[in-house]
């Protein structure tokens, strides 16, 4: 009876690590991934170009949930995953977890006074469990 217990325990545990990703849209591709430090650093190169990024989620928008920023160097400039409210829904559940985005790198428009910064509007993203 023990040993039964303890094997269930066990199939449970490792399932929970086991756990697929998080999905949304299309399928990511992760052929060509470029890290946020290096969009951020040479951002002008990215523009209006498709790509994969992945990053360490630092925050997710607690309204709509309709973006997520990826970790940047204290001195580089802030990244964000962006969609329309509603078009995907990202867990809050993400945050300190690896993305995975594939989608057209933006501008993001910040307030007057404010450093640029750059966003990703994301055709795929793959939350890593």
């Amino acid at each position: 009876m023990l040993r039964s217990l303890l094997l269930c325990c066990a199939l449970l545990s490792s399932s929970t690590l086991l756990a697929a990703p998080v999905t949304f849209g299309n399928t990511v591709d992760k052929q060509r991934v470029t890290a946020v430090a290096t969009i951020v650093a040479n951002p002008d190169k990215f523009l209006e170009q498709t790509i994969t990024v992945v990053g360490e989620v630092t925050g997710v928008c607690t309204k709509e949930n309709c973006w997520m920023t990826l970790a940047t160097a204290e001195n580089e400039p802030r990244f964000r995953i962006k969609v329309r409210d509603g078009d995907m829904v990202f867990p809050l559940s993400a945050k300190g977890k690896t993305a995975y985005a594939t989608g057209i790198v933006k501008v993001w428009p910040q307030a007057e006074g404010q450093a640029a910064a750059w966003q990703l509007v994301p055709s795929a993203v793959e939350i890593a469990e």
